[in-house]
């Protein structure tokens, strides 16, 4: 008799409207807290893809300044990168000046450079 008063007692604490508003706000508390999570994993995935790109990117333009230092550490790297910014040239080496017409013909002039033309701090070279 006592088992099915206890049954009996349980049948009409879960079926009140209190139990049943209170599992109501925890079942919504709990589906708003995994929403919540749901949208900080979407978020940390995204800025996880945003990094690797960035990352990628990073290496690529070390690969790319790698093999620049490699080229301007040998001697010809750094010959080619003093020619190009401060147009030096070497003794003896002349102007080569192509002009384009239009005539199928190509007209080269040559024009040596002197002495009084090459300012002294080229001449360290």
């Amino acid at each position: 008799m006592f088992d099915f008063h206890q049954k009996r007692k349980m049948r009409t604490v879960f079926h009140s409207r209190i139990t049943q508003v209170v599992l109501l706000i925890l079942s919504i508390l709990v589906l708003w807290s995994a929403y919540d999570r749901y949208l900080v994993a979407k978020e940390m995935s995204e800025k996880r893809l945003a990094i690797e790109e960035e990352m990628a990117e990073l290496q690529a333009r070390e690969e790319a300044l790698k093999k620049e230092v490699d080229y301007l550490s040998s001697e010809r790297g750094i010959e080619a990168e003093m020619r190009r910014q401060f147009d030096i040239v070497r003794e003896g080496e002349q102007v080569v000046i192509i002009l384009n017409d239009d005539k199928s013909t190509t007209t080269a002039t040559v024009t040596p450079i002197s002495e009084e033309e090459v300012r002294p701090w080229y001449k360290f070279w």
